[in-house]
């Protein structure tokens, strides 16, 4: 069952308010951690999220889409390039976990983390594209 843009707009419009509260909130009370790189603390991100969220959802508001249609081999391709990619990332922790074990990994967490989830969406955009040629 879709929804429809209307209500979309309207849930997205108010996270997206919640967000922007709650960054107001903790700034005004001083909560949160302050050793981030270019925003000053917790609060100060979740205004911008809130800020980006109020962008894309006026932008949706604004901007029609056409329809797609999304037939069953579509959502089919999606799911098993779905289960691959994650397969891959079970695969890729463990082995990470081994070379971490024999030889310590010296890269940032963050930074770290950043490369994992990228290479998770290039396997998945990878697989999505090749199984969409064979089925």
């Amino acid at each position: 069952m879709q929804m429809k843009n209307k209500t979309r707009v309207t849930i997205m419009y108010s996270i997206a308010l919640a967000w922007l509260a709650l960054g107001l909130l903790l700034n005004h009370f001083n909560l949160g951690r302050s050793d981030f790189q270019i925003y000053g603390s917790v609060g100060t991100w979740l205004i911008y999220i809130g800020f980006i969220g109020i962008i894309i959802a006026t932008v949706r508001l604004l901007v029609r889409k056409k329809e797609r249609v999304i037939d069953e081999r579509m959502e089919f391709v999606a799911a098993k390039s779905l289960r691959v990619a994650f397969l891959c990332f079970f695969i890729l922790a463990f082995v990470i976990m081994i070379v971490d074990g024999i030889k310590l990994i010296t890269t940032p967490y963050h930074l770290f983390m950043s490369y994992l989830v990228c290479m998770v969406l290039v396997i998945y955009i990878a697989t999505y594209k090749i199984l969409l040629r064979f089925y």
